[in-house]
């Protein structure tokens, strides 16, 4: 009787596992529904009305990750702005291993206020490959795995659109100024960027 009980559990389980990876998607235009930290859908169209900043990389990453995550944090708080108005979106290159628990616990142990995302392999390397962003997981001799990848992060407008890149050798003066600039643009203003930008 026991094992049934346990055997429906994990039925139970797979379901809504499969469930929740099935109902992410991207679309051609780059509109994605991912995996929040808290197990619920997030879509890209809610962050609009809003300008946002986007930066791919994985809960494992040594380094460059948290580095520039805490510098994009650091930066807003700078400018004065609560999270809700400069919203930092992280979505895994690592979609294997970043579940939503560990993205949970990724972004607790940062501090900060960050959307981190993740979802099934398919749909999350559609999001970069639209974002153009590179991705190479490569293993290491102790028998770990780096996974290099683009470490520049993506800013975009209030109307979703994209508006400049922001790039780790950027000094904070020039961060700044492309913050402020893509701030003082109003929803439905034509987008100054480039012609062929990161869905």
């Amino acid at each position: 009787m026991l094992v049934l009980v346990i055997a429906a559990g994990f039925v139970v389980f797979c379901h809504g596992n499969d469930k929740q990876v099935a109902e992410t998607s991207v679309d051609t235009k780059g509109n994605y529904q991912l995996v929040a930290t808290d197990g619920t859908l997030f879509t890209r169209s809610s962050l609009k009305g809003r300008p946002y900043i986007t930066y791919f990389g994985y809960a494992a990453c040594p380094d460059r990750c948290p580095t520039m995550l805490l510098r994009l944090a650091d930066l807003r708080r700078q400018m004065r702005l609560a999270p809700q108005q400069l919203p930092i979106v992280f979505i895994t290159v690592d979609p294997k291993h970043d579940t939503h628990e560990r993205l949970a616990a990724f972004v607790k142990s940062l501090g900060q206020s960050i959307i981190a995302l993740t979802g099934s392999a398919e749909v999350v390397n559609r999001v970069t490959d639209n974002a153009g962003v590179f991705v190479e997981r490569r293993a290491q001799p102790d028998g770990t795995y780096r996974i290099e990848h683009t470490t520049n992060a993506y800013l975009y407008n209030a109307d979703g659109d994209f508006w400049d890149t922001i790039a780790p050798s950027d000094s904070n003066a020039v961060l700044l100024k492309k913050l402020r600039g893509v701030l003082a643009i109003p929803s439905g203003a034509a987008s100054a960027s480039a012609s062929d930008p990161p869905a």
